[in-house]
Formats: structure tokens, sequence, C-alpha cells
């Protein structure tokens, strides 16, 4: 025997409106979501140290996150092996808010050339896995810049000079003809520099400047036809 329910019952009614009540009532589920939107540290320098900070900047898609929530944050250099670390929130994380996370574990940038850095962040329950990386940042870390030195060629009124020991690219070189008082800047930023038709003692030297390091001088080469 089948028995139907009548909706226009008061009792079904008001049983209805009851379930409907209790579940607009109901917490909405927490979604957790987190990305790593950048890396803001170490950032290209000269001679950089054994002991740099990596800084990367972290956003939450999710829901807001209480105080005390938990979660993982991990980086590699040169895919290398994982330094890997757990940061609990010390307030609410709000929901698309970001902040930025200091890893206690320096990074060791001290010879010089190129480091690409990939960071990643991992949550429970994250319904977006997919973004929680952050790859291809790269730091160069320059060598100081060095001037070299200058090659001088048989006394003559005309000839080639060449730069060797620098570290760097030249950026021009220079000539003085009253012993160094004034400086003439000459259009070259090559390794080499001819003089030509010099009538008295002339002084030539180049400045160098390798990545974002300060510039240097070459020693000074004179010349005397």
């Amino acid at each position: 025997m089948t028995r139907s329910i009548c909706l226009s019952s008061p009792r079904v009614v008001l049983v209805l409106i009851v379930l409907l009540c209790a579940a607009a009532s109901m917490p909405a589920i927490a979604q957790m979501d987190l990305s790593v939107v950048a890396i803001t540290a170490p950032a290209n320098g000269c001679a950089l140290s054994a002991t740099e900070n990596v800084t990367v900047r972290i956003f939450n898609y999710g829901s807001s996150l209480p105080p005390g929530t938990s979660f993982m944050l991990t980086y590699t250099i040169n895919a290398g092996g994982p330094i890997t670390e757990l940061a609990m929130l010390p307030s609410t994380f709000l929901s698309h808010g970001s902040l930025a996370y200091t890893f206690t574990t320096q990074a060791n940038l001290f010879s010089s050339g190129s480091y690409i850095f990939a960071a990643t962040v991992s949550i429970a329950g994250d319904i977006n896995p997919g973004n929680d990386a952050y790859n291809g940042y790269t730091v160069v870390n320059s060598a100081p810049s060095v001037g070299g030195a200058i090659s001088l060629p048989p006394a003559a009124s005309s000839g080639t000079l060449t730069l060797t020991g620098n570290t760097g690219v030249v950026q021009q070189w220079e000539e003085s003809d009253d012993g160094g008082q004034r400086w003439f800047a000459l259009s070259n930023a090559t390794t080499t520099q001819a003089f030509a038709n010099l009538r008295a003692a002339a002084i030539f030297r180049a400045r160098v400047v390798n990545g974002s390091c300060a510039e240097a001088v070459s020693s000074t080469a004179v010349v005397t036809p």
C-alpha cells in the first residue's frame, strides 16, 4: 500500500521549514587553497653570501584561516635537495589576503653564477594543489668587477693596447694627455684600444663593470711615441 504526503499539510510544511532553517544555520565548510605567488628574496647582487634570506609571498585563495593553522613550505635551489619548514599562523589569514614568509634556513649563494629557485606551499585539504608552487625564479650572483691590466706595445706613435685579467665588460676606454689630470672618454667597449699619430706621451685606462657590481678601473698604461 503506497501512502502519499500532501505538501499542503501544515505538519509537512513545518518540517520543511525546520530543515531549511537548520541547513541555513550550518557553518560553511572551509575551502583550503594556498598558493606561493612570488619569491621576493634574495635578489640579484654582487658578491652574495652563504647566508642569504629566502622570502616567499603566499596568497590565500580559499577561506579565512584561524590563528594556529599550520602548513608546510619548501624551497629548492637548482632542483637540489628541498628545504622544508612548518609554518604556523600567528593571526587570522584572511581570504584573498597575502603574507610573506622568510625561511629560517638561509641559502648559500657564495659562489658566483645563476641560481634557480622554486617554492611550494602545502596545506591539508587543499582543493587546488595545482597552484601550490612558484618555479623559475632566477638569482644572479656576480663576482666583483676587476679592471685588469693593459699590455703595452713597443714605443710608437701608433699601435694597439690590450686589456687582460679583467672581470666584467668594458664600458669605455679613457685617454689623458696631461698626466692624468683630465680624462677623455673613448667610444670603445672592447678589450683592445687603437691609438695613432701620438705626438706626446698619453695615458690610457679602461672602465669595467661585472653584472650589478660596482665599476672597476684598470691599471694605466703610458704610451710614449
